[in-house]
């Protein structure tokens, strides 16, 4: 399980460093969703996610955090919204 903090991710940036600490992506991730979506093909580890506070992303930007989930699920990702 992986847990993501929604508070640190109420910008694209705050996203993803998140993300990148969270998932422990490499050094070239590229900090959008085109590279997470190819650095989670590589993981081929699907995972469920928790995203706490996700009241902070939707309401910072919900049509990239629903860009995000669909980069998720497309990936075979299970997502909890807390």
């Amino acid at each position: 399980m992986i847990v993501l903090d929604g508070a640190r991710m109420d910008s694209r940036a705050g996203l993803h460093a998140e993300l990148r600490e969270k998932l422990s992506l490499p050094d070239y991730y590229g900090n959008n969703l085109d590279a997470l979506n190819d650095c989670l093909g590589e993981l081929g580890e699907r995972q469920l996610v928790v995203i706490e506070s996700a009241g902070a992303l939707l309401e910072a930007d919900a049509a990239y955090a629903a860009r995000l989930l669909r980069v998720f699920s497309d990936n075979g990702m299970q997502v909890l919204l807390d």
